[in-house]
Parts: structure tokens; sequence; C-alpha cells
């Protein structure tokens, strides 16, 4: 068996047995090697194009791993103050992030919509057009007494306002809302409409404008026309609870509810005229009041006047009434029986020089005396 195998191998090895055992064979032609007993062929030598093969497969390589980093955290973003986001997996809302960094699975597996935040208003004009109808503007009618968007509604008391108006809104529920963002607007204006009806029909004219005069100070007036803002604002957020109760909530609510109230133009002319003889009279009466307050000034002046003149008048004619009769009342205070002749001689003497040195001149007679004077006299 041993000889055998030798016998194999010796067939084998075309050197023949006892042969060297040479590393390398070569060609009859130039000796140039073509293999290697017990070895692996050498592998090709390394050019340029090799190596710029080996280069590009390494920065290929290189820029896939970063786009396979970008692409996983693609959706690992910060949600700035102001806005939320909304984070779709597969197409199904899974979660709201508020402000903050937000981590999500790279699209298509997650997707990040941003929202504005529930502190944000937003605000939506009510386009209604349902006043510009015949019989409200007609042919003298000016175009822009009326807005395009107003609505005309009947109230309580059997008028007619046309209502301009905007709403301010914000999102309560984002979820809902990403839901429902296209139906919003129409949605909004549909309930405003329904809300303004209800809130018409149960208030008069009076609670949306001063149409009276008399009513335009009012406090109470004025207290109406400012909850009428509020009752549409309630009317309209009892409609999205109840959309939301069914099922088909739009994930907002109404914060405010601005309101112009305007008559029809046809109507309004007739209102002004009436407003303007309204202030012609108060302007007439209050004209009369200024007249009649001043009219009362001037005579309390001059009550005033003579009742001082009257009274200093008296006050003069008093002094001198105790001016000349002092001497009298002085005499009156020292009079006495006894002592009244003597008095009556001493004022006597004081009073007749006085009346002596007014005279040209004096002749003295004796009382006595039987002579007789002759005196000239009236004929």
């Amino acid at each position: 068996m041993r000889q055998s195998k030798e016998g194999r191998g010796a067939a084998l090895d075309p050197l023949g047995p006892g042969a060297p055992d040479p590393q390398y064979l070569r060609n009859d032609a130039g000796g140039t090697p073509v293999g290697v007993q017990g070895a692996k062929p050498p592998g090709p030598a390394e050019g340029p194009l090799s190596q710029s093969v080996g280069i590009a497969f390494l920065a290929l390589r290189a820029f896939t791993i970063v786009l396979a980093l970008a692409w996983l955290t693609a959706n690992v973003r910060p949600i700035p103050p102001g806005t939320q986001a909304v984070v779709l997996r597969f197409g199904r809302v899974v979660t709201v992030q508020q402000s903050g960094l937000l981590w999500a699975w790279p699209r298509p597996i997650e997707t990040v919509v941003k929202l504005p935040s529930a502190e944000r208003q937003l605000a939506i004009k009510i386009r209604v057009g349902t006043a510009r109808v015949t019989g409200i503007v007609d042919d003298v009618t000016v175009p822009d007494q009326v807005p395009d968007d107003a609505g005309l509604y009947l109230t309580g008391d059997g008028g007619v306002v046309v209502i301009d108006a905007g709403i301010t809104w914000r999102i309560a529920d984002a979820a809902a809302y990403y839901l429902a963002q296209d139906h919003v607007a129409p949605a909004l204006r549909r309930l405003f409409q329904d809300a303004a009806v209800q809130v018409a029909a149960a208030r008069q004219l009076d609670d949306f404008m001063a149409v009276r005069p008399e009513r335009a100070s009012d406090p109470a007036a004025q207290a109406a026309r400012n909850e009428v803002r509020g009752d549409l604002v309630s009317a309209m957020n009892r409609q999205l609870q109840s959309l939301a109760a069914q099922g088909a909530g739009l994930g907002v609510e109404v914060t405010r509810a601005d309101v112009t109230a305007l008559l029809p133009p046809s109507a309004k002319a007739s209102f002004d005229a009436v407003l303007d003889a309204t202030q012609r009279a108060e302007q007439g009466m209050a004209t009369a009041r200024t007249e009649a307050e001043r009219t009362r000034q001037q005579s309390d002046r001059d009550r005033d006047s003579l009742l001082t003149g009257a009274r200093a008048a008296a006050d003069e004619r008093i002094s001198q009434a105790r001016a000349s009769t002092a001497e009298i009342t002085a005499l009156e205070a020292k009079m006495d029986p006894a002592t009244r002749p003597s008095l009556l001689d001493q004022l006597y003497r004081d009073r007749i020089g006085a009346i002596m040195a007014q005279a040209g001149s004096t002749n003295a007679i004796d009382p006595r005396s039987v002579g007789r004077i002759i005196l000239p006299g009236a004929n």
C-alpha cells in the first residue's frame, strides 16, 4: 500500500521523484514564471487607476454613511415658541409636540407638520355677501355703502340690520385641526351665519346700533351693544363643541368677534332725516336753555346790584339821621325837669350865635317895651 501511494505521488509529480522543488515554473521561451508550486499566484500590480477606484469607493462609502445619518436625524428638530408640531406615522396622527426639541422617525416613517400654537390668535374675515339684494341696494344707492362681504339679518323687533364681521380664533386641538384644516374657514363662516341669525332674532335693532338718539348715551343700551359680540362668540363655541361631541370637531375655538352693524341704504336716509330733525330740536333746546340761563344770571346780577345799592343808601340815611339827632339824643339823655330851663338856655346860646352870624343886620327889641315896629311883609 505504501508503494501504491508513492506511485500515485510520483505519477502526480511532474518533475518525477527525487527532483528538486523549484519555487517557480518557467516557460521555455523566456523563463517567465508561470506559477508557484504550493502558493497563491501574486495579485495584479497596483497602478493609478486602481488607486483612484479605491479612493472613490471610500468616498462613496463615507457619503453613504453621512446620508444615512442625515436621514436618521431628519426629524430631530427644535419647535420654536408660538408653534406646535403634529407627528404623523404612516399618515396617522400619533402625537402633538409643543415648543421644544422634537424626536421623530425620519420620513416616510413619520412626518412632522408645524402649526400655530394655541396661544396665537388667528383672524378670518366672514364673507357672506347677502346684503346686496334688491330692495336693499337700489339704483340711487352708493355701492360703497354696503360692504361686499356683509350679511343681512332680521332682528327681533322687525328691523333689518347689515352686519360686516370678522372673527378671531385659536387652535385648541392640533390633531383635530390638522384633519379638518381645509374645512375650517367654510365651517366658521356657516357657524357665524347661524349664530348671527339666532342672536339677531333674540335682540332689537337698538342692540346693534344707536338708531334712536335718546338711547345713544344710555348705559344699558351701550352694555347691550357690547353683549352682542359676546353672544356671537358663545353661540359659535357651543356649535363647535356640538361638532366635537359628534366626532367631527374642527379643533378650533373662537375668542373674539369684531362686528360692524349698518342700516340698509334704503332705510338709512329716513333714519338720517329723523336723526337730523332730532339734532336740530336738541340744538334749539340747548340754545333756549343757554339763553334762559344767561337771562337768569343777568337777573341775579341786577337783583344783587339793587339790593347792594339799597342797603348802602339805607345805611347812609341812617348814618345821616343819627348824626343829625346826635345832639338831641345826647340832650335827651341828660334831660331832667330840674335842669331843663338851664339846658334850653345853653342850647339857645349855642345856636343863636350861628343864626345871628348868617343875618346881614340885627335889630334888638325889648319885649317889655310898649313901642310898635312896622316890618315889611307880604301884600
